[in-house]
């Protein structure tokens, strides 16, 4: 007789980074400045179903010198997005709008001042243009200053960061960084360098 094909296990924890995932995912963007020829990419967190996006300042930088801003959803459709406000150029924060969209879900939002030196985190995004990336590591260090807010590297002032050896890229800028329980913690706006910290 034939033997049966083995089936996958669904035995993960609540707490592994499988479920993490699960519960973030559909709550990133990919997200995107036209400017020409040129553009950037990003990415970012779904904080309300009412079209709301939280990224960083840095990545919808260009949008504010006219560039073209779009958003792509988790189920693949990109639509138009407008920046709102002013972005927060010292934390490297922006927020931007999508209209007319049904079925967001927005992110749960954790407490940072929660997370230990050691603790599982999560890092989600669209590294190198490639949406839906998940990578894991443990929180490395907590008010790490960092030099973040500039345009294209240029500082504005110093944070207090949360470091991680989460694997971070280019792309990444503007996700999250969530808790083992899935709960947004943290933007991802920086990598380090043997050189300097540069924007993602």
């Amino acid at each position: 007789g034939a033997t049966a094909a083995p089936t996958a296990r669904s035995d993960r924890g609540t707490d592994s980074v499988a479920a993490a995932a699960s519960r973030i995912l559909p709550s990133v963007v990919s997200v995107q400045v036209r400017q020409g020829a040129n553009g950037d990419t990003g990415s970012g967190i779904v904080i309300s179903r009412s079209g709301y996006i939280l990224t960083n300042n840095h990545v919808v930088a260009g949008a504010l010198r006219g560039g073209e801003l779009s958003v792509t959803l988790p189920d693949k459709s990109k639509v138009h997005a407008t920046v709102v406000g002013e972005p927060d150029t010292v934390d490297d924060i922006a927020v931007i709008k999508v209209a007319g969209v049904a079925g967001l879900r927005p992110a749960a939002i954790g407490d940072s001042a929660d997370l230990a030196v050691g603790d599982l985190v999560v890092a989600v995004g669209s590294p190198l243009g490639l949406a839906g990336t998940v990578t894991s590591g443990i929180v490395s260090a907590l008010n790490r200053p960092v030099e973040a807010g500039g345009v294209q590297g240029v500082a504005d002032d110093v944070i207090d960061a949360i470091q991680t050896d989460a694997a971070i890229n280019p792309g990444n800028s503007g996700g999250p960084l969530v808790d083992g329980q899935g709960r947004v913690v943290g933007v991802n706006s920086a990598i380090a360098s043997l050189s300097a910290a540069s924007f993602t």
